[in-house]
């Protein structure tokens, strides 16, 4: 069984995603602090992250890239989520493997999911 991580800070998106998911069949943990990301990250050992872009503390997209270079953590796929418009959310570079756009259709975040696994 495929391990999701789902890192959102609003408490309601990360649930709706962490449901979706475990309809799926995946195995998936949810965080809402980006602090507790590389401890759940050595703990879980997850197949998938799915972060949002803006977090508590940060934004999901230099923390993908923290993740993208640490030879630890690179071969994680990542997800971004993000209520942005594209023109914004392109305006910090990042090494995501995709993003998807809020509000997003559940079956399309199920087809990215899938994608990234396999």
């Amino acid at each position: 069984m495929s391990k999701i991580l789902v890192l959102d800070d609003d408490f309601s998106n990360a649930d709706a995603i962490k449901t979706v998911l475990e309809d799926q069949d995946f195995l998936v943990t949810s965080i809402n602090q980006s602090d507790a990301l590389k401890e759940t990250i050595n703990s879980f050992k997850p197949d998938l992250i799915v972060m949002d872009i803006l977090l508590d503390k940060g934004d999901g997209r230099e923390l993908c890239n923290e993740l993208k270079i640490d030879r630890q953590t690179k071969h994680i796929p990542v997800l971004l989520i993000t209520a942005m418009l594209e023109s914004q959310a392109s305006k910090i570079p990042n090494l995501a493997d995709d993003i998807i756009f809020k509000p997003f259709n559940y079956n399309a975040l199920q087809d990215k999911v899938t994608r990234l696994i396999h």
